[in-house]
This record gives C-alpha cells, sequence and structure tokens, in this order.
C-alpha cells in the first residue's frame, strides 16, 4: 500500500492473488530513513476464487492411428486459484456445432488423448481447454485447429 502516516494502525493490501499465502512486515520511516522491517506476520491465505487464465499453448497432432492429440501448457499453481482445479477439453470435427467434451481432473496434465475407431487420419478438429476448481468454471482458450494423427 501507499505510505500510510504514523497514527494509523491498519492497512489494507488490494490486488492479491487468489489462494495464494502471503507474509507482511512493516517499515518505519522518518526524515532521516527507513528502519528495519519488523519480523514477518504469520502467513495469511487469500479467499479462492473462480479461475481466470485457461492454459496457453493449445495445440496437439501425432499419436498413433484413430487418435486426436491434445496438448497444452498447464496453468501454474499460483494462478489456479483454489483446489479441486483441473481442465475441461472441448474439440469437435471442423464444420460441425456440437463439442465433445471430458475433464481432466490433474492440474499437471499438459495433454488428453481421443480414441475412437471412427477417427478419420489427418481430420482437422476445432479444439479448445477451459479451467475450473471448487469455486466454479474458468475460461476456455481461444479455439485452434488441431489434426488427428495421419496413418
Amino acid at each position: 500500500p501507499d505510505v500510510i502516516d504514523g497514527k494509523t494502525f491498519t492497512s489494507t493490501v488490494v490486488d492479491l492473488n487468489p489462494w495464494v499465502e502471503y507474509e507482511f512486515r512493516v517499515v518505519a520511516s522518518n526524515k532521516i530513513g527507513g528502519g528495519e522491517p519488523s519480523l514477518p506476520s504469520e502467513k495469511v491465505r487469500t479467499e479462492e476464487a473462480v479461475p481466470e487464465i485457461p492454459p496457453s499453448e493449445v495445440s496437439g497432432g501425432g499419436g498413433s492411428r484413430s487418435e486426436l492429440v491434445i496438448t497444452w501448457d498447464p496453468v501454474p499453481e499460483e494462478l489456479q486459484n483454489g483446489e479441486g482445479f483441473g481442465y475441461v477439453v472441448a474439440f469437435r470435427p471442423s464444420g460441425t456445432t456440437t463439442w465433445i467434451q471430458t475433464v481432466v481432473t490433474s492440474p499437471d496434465t499438459p495433454r488428453y488423448v481421443f480414441r475412437n475407431e471412427s477417427i478419420l487420419p489427418f481430420s482437422p478438429y476445432e479444439v479448445k481447454v477451459g479451467v475450473y476448481n471448487n469455486k466454479g468454471e474458468g475460461p476456455f482458450s481461444a479455439v485452434t485447429t488441431v489434426f488427428s494423427a495421419e496413418e
């Protein structure tokens, strides 16, 4: 927070990330200079919130016959905003309107493989990956095109 006068005993810190532990210190200063920082406070965890950041670098391709491989860069822990974090993987053949969705419950997982004998080799699919935690669903990534495996 901004500098506060010596008669103030509390201050509110804003713009902290949800579900992150913070410690605080106080430094007194006057015209001569700053003093030593106080000992750190006890750790305080901010409240959980719905995730705000989808995974980046959504792409894919390759794999074996009858597979659609979807990959992404996992969301870092400090941006997961709460417990129960995971991904919602949505895909559909290009030119269709109905999304197929599945849930990936591990926050560290960087890929999903859909296997189905009906997948034609090197077919384009529209793909997007969203995020969720115990507080609710967050945004999806932008839609990107991924091709199923070649023969």
